[in-house]
């Protein structure tokens, strides 16, 4: 028996050791003790969990000896009771806990039989249960949940709130803040760890567990580092939220593009370009969007007649002196993002789902193929030169934006929801009208110097002093560094310079993990029906909630990609996909609601799962 405060001995399992370590080091960790399950019947540990239970009642955990470690977290397969009020309820919880490590997932985990002991500890009154960790990358998260359910962990339940720790409320953050520095000072040699707390009414904060996180929450982050910042521990002059691109710049950028993005900055846009990856600042505005069918009217009355009559005119001045037009391009694009600011759209977080046969993404986008990127980025091919136009059912000639005008707005949706999502497609379109000249302008520099492709590895001022005859830049290094930067896991958020796994908080969008990954859709309700009805290995696994069981099971069972409607960022289920090796996206609202067979792509660069269109695929 091992009383909690005590020196632990070789055989107590991580878990309770740890727990044992930190109280004697003045942490607050709710008394108990830790024992083997044979040892339940001696007198000495019943006279103990007597005294445990005069104050209160208690909860019992298995104490496996395969979690908590650096390698391996177990986390969720162990099984907890709560509400045990006196022995006889001690005994029963034993009991189920002795026959929940017959669980055969568990024993695949322990590679047989698991070794464990029992934790019984007295329960704490519950506020709040919340999880927080501290990356390798130094950041520090936070997620609270329902206090009501003692399970929200292990169930794969999504939190009440999540985010960095600094944001959280004040007192609440102060406390857990101290609390971390404590625990990391006394575990020292824990470079990551993930605490699993209780805030009790009075607002006091209890340490129920403390384990090292087996795998990083953000893959890459010390590569990534060293290419932006080598030698420092955060990225610095990031302030605040800032979040990957990577919706619209799912690849490195070009030289090119990234010159673009830095002429932007100088003109006060919220973006950075980092190690060739595009972040933008994380908005904090409250200003209501416009009326979604007036930005629709604007748009096909407007905004986009008028930017394609400028992209004419472009093309009509390259036949000449190409340097000045490289600052009117520039302008122009500045000035379609102030049109974009204009016309923005509140997208709500509950669409109704979405129809494959009927994708709003196809409205009017045949007339926009000779401009639409297939990335965004000025170095990116049109679409109409990697596409058959019939594919997407473009019944006029491309570049007619009229053509769509004289169709009617009445055929636009009347749904305001449906309208907000059109808009956001339409504004794409005016989008790449306002690259499209830049584009043409390296095209046609590219032919005079004789570059080729290599064009695009000069930003627009160097390709201005290559137009006047300057010596060009080592273009070998640039291919070099853009090759290494493309190897890079650029993490999907940042705050304060630091890594930080957010979720979308969209509709189909979700918190990601592992490489991003295609199939087709196998809907399962449970770990039941999922051994039921294997899926082929190949398969999107898309269930409720993904329990630490399931995660070994699809491993188990060869399957790589799943996708449940709950969790969070530093849930059992996301700590197990990682160490598991998993692709998956965790709390991704709606997932549920598609249908068996259809194809969908595992997007982790962004955390979404889209729907793959017959005519795009």
């Amino acid at each position: 028996m091992l009383v909690l405060g005590d020196s632990p001995g070789p055989d107590i399992p991580p878990k309770p050791a740890v727990l044992s370590r930190l109280l004697r080091a003045g942490l607050p960790v709710p008394p108990g003790l830790a024992c083997a399950a044979e040892e339940l019947i001696g007198s000495a540990v019943r006279e103990r969990l007597a005294d445990l239970l005069a104050g209160g009642p208690v909860i019992v955990r298995a104490a496996l000896a395969s979690e908590d470690t650096v390698d391996a977290a177990a986390a969720g397969l162990g099984l907890s009771v709560p509400d045990c009020r006196d022995l006889a309820d001690v005994d029963r919880a034993a009991a189920a806990i002795a026959e929940a490590a017959g669980d055969p997932w568990l024993r695949r985990y322990s590679g047989g039989a698991p070794t464990y002991q029992l934790l019984v500890q007295r329960q704490v009154e519950r506020r709040w249960l919340a999880v927080a960790a501290a990356d390798r990358g130094g950041a520090r998260l936070l997620e609270l949940h329902d206090p009501s359910r003692a399970d929200a962990l292990a169930a794969g339940a999504s939190p009440s709130w999540s985010g960095p720790l600094a944001l959280a409320e004040p007192a609440l953050a102060a406390a857990i803040t101290s609390l971390f520095d404590h625990v990391s000072a006394v575990m020292s040699e824990v470079p990551a760890l993930d605490l699993e707390l209780v805030i009790d009414p009075a607002g006091s904060v209890w340490l129920v567990q403390a384990r090292p996180l087996a795998r990083p929450l953000v893959p890459g982050w010390p590569e990534f580092l060293a290419a932006v910042a080598p030698g420092a521990d955060r990225l610095p002059d990031l302030p605040g939220l800032w979040k990957l691109d990577g919706e619209h710049n799912p690849a490195v950028l070009s030289p090119a593009h990234a010159g673009v993005v830095t002429w932007l900055i100088g003109q006060g846009a919220g973006l950075r370009v980092l190690a060739g990856w595009l972040y933008e600042r994380a908005s904090s505005s409250g200003r209501a969007g416009v009326d979604p069918h007036h930005a629709l009217t604007e748009l096909r009355r407007r905004h986009l007649p008028a930017a394609r009559r400028a992209l004419e005119a472009f093309v009509d001045d390259l036949a000449g002196d190409l340097r000045p037009l490289l600052p009117r391009a520039l302008e122009h694009l500045r000035a379609i993002i102030a049109v974009h600011a204009e016309l923005r759209v509140e997208l709500p977080r509950d669409l109704p789902a979405p129809d494959p046969r009927s994708l709003l993404s196809l409205r009017d986008r045949g007339d926009y193929l000779d401009v639409l990127p297939a990335a965004w980025d000025i170095a990116s091919p049109a679409l109409a030169d990697l596409v058959d136009p019939t594919g997407l059912a473009a019944d006029h000639p491309i570049g007619d934006p009229q053509a769509s005008c004289d169709r009617g707005l009445e055929s636009d949706p009347a749904d305001p929801q449906r309208a907000a999502v059109l808009v956001r497609e339409l504004d794409d379109h005016l989008f790449a009208l306002g690259l499209a000249p830049l584009r043409r302008i390296y095209l046609a520099a590219s032919g005079r110097l004789g570059l080729g492709d290599d064009v695009f590895l000069l930003a627009p001022d160097e390709l201005g002093h290559a137009l006047a005859g300057r010596d060009l830049p080592d273009l070998a290094a640039r291919r070099r560094r853009q090759r290494q930067f493309a190897s890079l896991q650029p993490p999907p958020a940042l705050f304060d310079g630091r890594p930080v796994p957010v979720s979308p908080r969209r509709r189909l969008g979700g918190i990601p993990v592992g490489p991003s990954v295609r199939g087709v859709v196998a809907r399962r309700s449970d770990l039941a029906d999922l051994l039921a009805r294997p899926p082929a290995p190949d398969a999107v696994v898309i269930l409720p909630a993904l329990t630490a069981q399931a995660a070994v099971a699809l491993r188990a069972l060869g399957v790589r990609a799943v996708c449940c409607e709950y969790g969070g960022a530093l849930s059992h289920a996301a700590l197990m996909a990682r160490e598991l090796g998993l692709s998956a996206l965790i709390g991704c609202t709606g997932c549920t609601e598609l249908p068996d067979d259809l194809e969908v792509e595992l997007d982790t660069r962004v955390g979404r799962l889209r729907v793959r269109s017959p005519d795009l695929s």
